[in-house]
């Protein structure tokens, strides 16, 4: 059981937005040649047999969407707990700091591929993460207030 409906409503939004980022990091994975290729580029492969290397991509390429959703789950209850945080030392509506939490989540994720030029599909899909992170938290704050436990 869960010691605080903070970090259940974080698991919750976790699982749903890991849900959406893992869909839409399905819809966006480039083929398994695309990123054959990029490998070639970056490193000397020579040693390793090519349908070796296709195999373990393949294989990464259809792991990826679970392994953001899981990532995404464990994330939503560290930002639930952080959620919890806020809204006791930030008086006024528990809505302010779940704002603040999907501020600081998109600042974490969504930022520095900016800044750093990360790819397209990179910057979709956190931006698509914790926007469904911070909806979801804002739709389970407001259906019931987890200052009132019980």
């Amino acid at each position: 059981m869960v010691e605080s409906k903070y970090v259940l409503y974080g698991l919750v939004s976790g699982a749903v937005s890991g849900l959406v980022a893992g869909i839409l990091t399905y819809l966006t994975l480039p083929s398994v040649d695309a990123v054959l290729e990029q490998v070639r580029s970056r490193i000397n492969i020579t040693s390793v047999p090519e349908d070796i290397l296709r195999s373990y991509i393949s294989l990464g390429l259809i792991l990826a969407p679970f392994i953001i959703f899981f990532i995404a789950l464990i994330l939503g209850a560290l930002f639930g707990a952080l959620y919890d945080f806020l809204d006791q030392k930030i008086p006024g509506s528990p809505i302010i700091a779940v704002l603040l939490t999907g501020t600081i989540y998109a600042g974490i994720l969504v930022l520095p591929n900016i800044v750093l030029g990360g790819s397209q599909q990179n910057i979709i899909v956190n931006s698509g993460l914790t926007i469904t992170y911070t909806l979801v938290l804002i739709a389970l704050t407001i259906y019931k207030n987890p200052r009132k436990q019980g």
